[in-house]
C-alpha cells in the first residue's frame, strides 16, 4: 500500500514542517494536509477498494506517520495559498469547485486552468467561486450595492481589485451607515466576490489568536458591528494588513 501511495502521492512540506500530500482524484490534482480529516477518510476508502478490507487504526496511524516523515525529511519545501496565489509573473485565483481549478490572469488575458502551478489548501467553509464569462461589465455591480454616490462605488471596486491581490499591503474597507442602510448586505456581497464562505461576517475576535487563525484560514475578513476598536485589534488588522507576522489579508468591517 506505501509503495502505491508513494508513486500516487505528491508529499512535500511547508515552512512551518506542516506536512502535505497533492492527490490525482479522477484526473485532477487535489492538495490536503496528511494529518487531516480528509486525509486519513482517503486513505481508508483506498485501502478498501484495493484490498477489499478496512484497515485498522495501528495500520492508518503508521502510514500516516511514515507519509509525514517523507514529506518533512525526503520531501520539497513548498508555500501553500488560501484563495489568491503569485507565480512566474502571473495571478492565480483558485475558484475551489469540485475540480480544484483555478483562474490564471497574466499580461496577455486569463483562463482556467486545472492544474496551476502553485499549490492551494482548502480551508475549512470555503465555497467555491462561479466560473468566470467573458464579456459584461464592472458598471453591472452597482445595481447590488446600496452606495450613496459614484465616489463610493470607485472605491469598492479598487478595494476589490486590491483583494485580490497576492501580497499586499492591503487596504481596510469601512462600511458605515445608518440602521437598515443594508451595511450587512454589502460585506456579504464583497466577500463573496472574492472569498465566498459559509460564515460571510464574523463578529469581533476575542482576542488576537483568533483573529490571526481567521487570517490563516481565509483570504478575505469581514467583521459585523463593531461598534468601536479596542487597540489591540486595531494594532492586530494594521499588521494583517501589511503581511507583519502572518501574510496580509484584505479586511472590512461594518460599524454599527
Amino acid at each position: 500500500m506505501l509503495a502505491k501511495l508513494k508513486i500516487s502521492a505528491g508529499l512535500f512540506h511547508t515552512a512551518n514542517g506542516t506536512a502535505f500530500a497533492d492527490l490525482m482524484i479522477d484526473g485532477h490534482r487535489e492538495t490536503w494536509p496528511i494529518r487531516s480529516t480528509w486525509f486519513r477518510v482517503w486513505l481508508r476508502h483506498w485501502y478498501f477498494e484495493a484490498t477489499g478490507a478496512a484497515p485498522g487504526a495501528g495500520a492508518i496511524g503508521s502510514a500516516l506517520d511514515l507519509l509525514e516523515a517523507r514529506a518533512q525529511f525526503d520531501g520539497p519545501l513548498l508555500e501553500t495559498y488560501v484563495r489568491v496565489a503569485e507565480y512566474d509573473g502571473r495571478v492565480y485565483l483558485v475558484l475551489a469547485d469540485e475540480l480544484w481549478r483555478a483562474v490564471e490572469i497574466g499580461p496577455g488575458g486569463w483562463q482556467v486552468i486545472t492544474a496551476p502551478p502553485v499549490r492551494f489548501r482548502r480551508a475549512a467553509g470555503m465555497l467555491p467561486l462561479p466560473m468566470p464569462m467573458r464579456g459584461g461589465s464592472i458598471e453591472a455591480l452597482s445595481s447590488f450595492l446600496n452606495l450613496p454616490d459614484r465616489n463610493d462605488f470607485i472605491l469598492v471596486v479598487t478595494w476589490l481589485l486590491a483583494a485580490l491581490r497576492h501580497g499586499g499591503p492591503y487596504p481596510l474597507l469601512a462600511v458605515s451607515g445608518e440602521q437598515g442602510a443594508a451595511k450587512t448586505v454589502l460585506s456579504k456581497v464583497l466577500r463573496a466576490l472574492v472569498d465566498p464562505s459559509v460564515a460571510p461576517v464574523r463578529t469581533a475576535p476575542r482576542d488576537e489568536r483568533d483573529l490571526f487563525i481567521a487570517a490563516n484560514n481565509g483570504h478575505l475578513l469581514a467583521f459585523d458591528n463593531l461598534s468601536d476598536f479596542p487597540w489591540w485589534i486595531s494594532d492586530a488588522l494594521c499588521r494583517l494588513s501589511s503581511g507583519g507576522q502572518l501574510r496580509g489579508s484584505p479586511t472590512l468591517y461594518r460599524s454599527g
